[in-house]
């Protein structure tokens, strides 16, 4: 059951495609600025964001957090994935990607330490992915299959292949922007 079942803020599921993607890149796009905000301090090159420029940095997280919301909008729709789900399957898949499998490597660099790395993007990814879902007043409507562990897997496998076409979005953007500011 949706935690926020009787919050003010609901939002019906007609149109579920459109609004859940674009929930989902509101919430991406604010953990976008929250990690800009968090690298001011950084020196450019020890910025850990898409790129060390915040506005072509916002940019190029428009591709990241627009694909993973497509993911996500497609499979809710189809499949009963509650938001715990979603957090659990955002935060480990977040865990595995985040710098390029660098956090995922990160206890074999920096020993416990690395698992305190795994919490924190777990709980950045997690929350991100998650958040879209609670605005949906009633999810019944949709007559959602049952979700079975295949059906975890299979996001897991399709937040990757969001992840493969934010690339693509992304080297599509740096080509265009070396074109314009050449």
């Amino acid at each position: 059951e949706n935690i926020w079942a009787n919050s003010r803020i609901q939002v019906n599921p007609n149109n579920f495609y459109r609004k859940y993607i674009f929930l989902g890149l509101l919430f991406g796009l604010f953990t976008e600025g929250l990690a800009i905000l968090d690298n001011l301090d950084s020196p450019p090159e020890e910025r850990i964001l898409f790129h060390p420029d915040a506005g072509i940095d916002l940019l190029l997280g428009v591709g990241f957090y627009f694909f993973i919301a497509v993911v996500w909008s497609v499979l809710v729709k189809k499949y009963a994935f509650t938001e715990r789900s979603i957090f659990v399957i955002g935060g480990i898949w977040g865990i595995v990607v985040e710098q390029d499998l660098a956090i995922l490597l990160s206890p074999l660099t920096f020993g416990a330490a690395g698992f305190v790395m795994y919490l924190f993007v777990f709980l950045v990814y997690g929350p991100f992915m998650a958040i879209p879902v609670l605005f949906f007043r009633d999810l019944s409507t949709l007559e959602r299959k049952q979700r079975k562990f295949h059906h975890a897997v299979l996001a897991f496998l399709a937040l990757f292949g969001a992840y493969i076409m934010a690339g693509m979005y992304m080297v599509f953007i740096y080509y265009v922007l070396h074109l314009l500011l050449e």
